[in-house]
């Protein structure tokens, strides 16, 4: 079922003639030739019975004891009845190739996905995998990988988006039959449940913040720390997002880093994120509208030219305001979606109200994010339940005495 030879001439010329390698004593002066000279192995082998196309595989001179054991294994699988399905060539391919195939076939991804796995390829992948071969990649290059990813800085959850791609592609490679398992097993990756501390800006401080933005995007900063948006999100917010009465907002699409609308994240087209509209919310995105207008009932537009918000003016404007409301040189956007929910949760609303308000993905990213500050409430429930019990207590007691 498979052999092992050298395709070079270095036996036949010593020899002094054509060796018939079926022959016992010409294999063995061939054997004791190819021991010496310099030249690849090649294990000859058929991936089926007999009739099926013959393949060959070469290894290095001083690998014989890997051709040996490819044989083993081939044999192994004669034996266990099963037949030798996974061409070594077909790995051939590079990573960065295959992944390419891969995000192709991906059929119904949408649009901020397929820009979210292209920009995960280009940015943490490729640079480190993309070169090699499918059937070279180890375990080991794996959790090289992974080192690499946290050594340069990257956040846990991208390290285990990073991870679940590369895992995602592999596994498709074994149900191609271009490698004989997937080299993405018991991976150990960094923990994403670490404890995060916020910086909670006064309401002092967030008025300032409001105050010192361009006044066409002020009322974006009371979306965001009055309703929990993201940045994305407060750009797409339109007139008709306001109902019943002004007291709820909802929202259902998004303005993406290509400055288009495309749907929320971890949602699908046409999904929608209802949350409450604080008073003082609404009373900003009425006041914007009756000073700025809309332009086809989206409150926010770029500062030149219209169209949609730009990130980098955004976040330039965003920066000079934080710094004139006192705010450190690291505060962002987001930094007021996590005053949101922080003051949410101080207060005692529910973390699955929360949760579902924040639109996050399921309720263990907010436990994760923001678990710890439901501690904080445990002195407010006892003195709740405390209370309750004592009135209750008390109660009873004046009525036995009536």
């Amino acid at each position: 079922m498979a052999s092992l030879i050298k395709k070079c001439e270095c036996s036949t010329t010593k020899a002094g003639r054509t060796l018939n390698l079926r022959k016992t004593d010409d294999r063995k002066t061939a054997e004791r030739t190819w021991g010496k000279c310099a030249h690849a192995w090649v294990v000859r082998y058929r991936l089926g019975g007999r009739g099926t196309k013959q393949q060959e595989q070469s290894f290095p001179h001083d690998m014989k004891r890997d051709a040996e054991a490819f044989i083993l294994e081939i044999k192994s699988d004669k034996v266990s009845g099963l037949r030798r399905t996974i061409d070594p060539k077909a790995g051939a391919i590079t990573c960065a190739d295959y992944a390419d195939r891969w995000l192709s076939g991906r059929v119904g991804l949408s649009a901020r996905s397929r820009e979210f796995y292209s920009s995960a390829l280009r940015n943490q992948i490729n640079p480190t995998l993309g070169h090699l071969r499918l059937n070279a990649v180890t375990r080991q290059t794996v959790k090289t990988f992974v080192s690499a990813l946290i050594k340069g800085g990257y956040a846990p959850n991208t390290v285990h988006s990073a991870f679940t791609i590369v895992s995602a592609i592999f596994s498709e490679a074994v149900k191609d039959k271009l490698i004989p398992e997937s080299p993405c097993t018991d991976i150990e990756l960094p923990s994403t449940a670490q404890r995060q501390e916020f910086l909670v800006p006064s309401w002092t401080q967030i008025k300032k913040l409001a105050d010192s933005m361009p006044a066409r995007w002020a009322a974006t900063v009371w979306l965001m720390a009055g309703c929990g948006l993201r940045v994305s999100e407060a750009f797409a917010v339109a007139e008709g997002c306001v109902m019943f009465g002004g007291r709820r907002l909802r929202i259902h699409e998004q303005v993406t880093r290509k400055r288009v609308l495309g749907p929320l994240k971890h949602r699908e087209e046409g999904d929608y994120r209802d949350m409450p509209l604080p008073p003082f919310v609404h009373a900003a995105v009425a006041t914007h509208i009756d000073t700025h207008g809309t332009a086809e009932g989206y409150l926010f537009q770029a500062a030149r030219g219209g169209g949609r918000v730009r990130y980098d003016s955004y976040r330039v404007a965003f920066a000079a305001a934080a710094k004139a409301a006192g705010l450190p040189e690291d505060f962002t956007p987001h930094g007021l979606r996590h005053a949101y929910a922080s003051m949410q949760l101080a207060q005692g609303i529910p973390i699955t109200d929360v949760s579902r308000w924040l639109g996050h993905q399921d309720i263990g990213i907010t436990f994760r994010t923001y678990g710890h500050l439901v501690d904080e409430a445990w002195d407010r429930a006892l003195d709740v339940m405390e209370a309750a019990y004592q009135t209750g207590i008390s109660t009873e007691a004046a009525s036995a005495v009536c």
